[in-house]
């Protein structure tokens, strides 16, 4: 008995010291975050964009150089295309004419993108189902007020169908981001109508870029329209002739003043301590002659 029990507990041991690396292993693997997002553009162009980070000390941290597939899910798993995430983890592929995804019964485009994983990251997935919306603006000037209409369908069985009760943001872009101008609800016929500020800055000839969107919708995705108008205000940024500045030809005063005051200071001490030094020398010379 005895010794059955001792071979016991050592193929025991065996098999925990062999199984051990393996858990180990599986435990210092990634936990991935993969997002799918749905984009289309001014022209019209559709992307699908998936974003693989992972969360290390409450940081974000972008996962480059991994090949992730892209699926359309509406009539069975079909391969669309795979890329490789650049620099921010960020894979995009665009939904070209010839690529013409399947519509399931409710009129959706389902979309699926997947990571296999490798030995250190976890593989993952994310799915989304998008319907395509049209969005048109134009824009109308009548007596100085400025008008933005916005229009937005979806198709339907050969037709189109208004998309209501649905909000949709206006930006202006400036230096380092955009600035919202307003937002519009859409009607029951799937319009809306806002009236634009007239005193916002353009460029040197007033020129601004208006933007409308749909951003992060749960069934649009993201989508956005873009027109350049000259409803701004023209901005003239040139410094004046004698104006003086550190990044200007001529120097501001204060500094002229200051590296004067400066540099007299120092070459007065020089000055100061050659003469000291020629008087040092006659005084001695004077002495030694006494002396003698």
């Amino acid at each position: 008995m005895k010794n059955g029990s001792s071979i016991f507990c050592t193929l025991l041991s065996f098999l925990l010291l062999v199984s051990y690396p393996t858990f180990s292993q599986e435990e210092t693997k990634i936990s991935p975050y993969i997002q799918l997002q749905y984009f289309k553009n001014t022209d019209e162009s559709r992307f699908l964009k998936t974003t693989l980070t992972y969360s290390l000390n409450r940081m974000e941290i972008p996962v480059p150089g991994m090949e992730i597939s892209f699926f359309s899910e509406a009539a069975g798993k079909e391969l669309i295309g795979t890329v490789f995430t650049d620099d921010k983890g960020v894979a995009s592929l665009e939904l070209t004419k010839n690529i013409r995804p399947p519509i399931n019964e409710e009129g959706l485009w389902e979309f699926s993108t997947e990571f296999k994983g490798n030995d250190t990251i976890q593989a993952g997935n994310s799915e989304l189902s998008i319907k395509d919306v049209k969005l048109e603006m134009s824009l109308q000037e009548v007596d100085s007020i400025k008008t933005i209409t916005l229009k937005a369908v979806t198709m339907g069985n050969s037709s189109e169908i208004p998309v209501s009760e649905e909000v949709v943001m206006i930006y202006v872009p400036r230096m380092f981001s955009l600035l919202p101008v307003g937002e519009a609800t859409l009607d029951e016929s799937g319009t809306a109508s806002l009236e634009f500020p007239s005193d916002l800055p353009g460029d040197s000839e007033g020129n601004l870029t208006i933007i409308s969107r749909f951003e992060e919708h749960p069934d649009f995705g993201n989508i956005e329209k873009k027109i350049e108008i000259k409803w701004g205000v023209p901005s003239v940024n040139q410094a004046p002739v004698a104006h003086r500045a550190l990044w200007t030809k001529t120097a501001p005063m204060w500094m002229i003043i200051t590296l004067s005051v400066l540099l007299a200071g120092v070459w007065g001490h020089y000055l100061f301590a050659i003469i000291s030094l020629i008087l040092i020398k006659r005084d001695s010379k004077k002495q030694a002659k006494l002396k003698s």
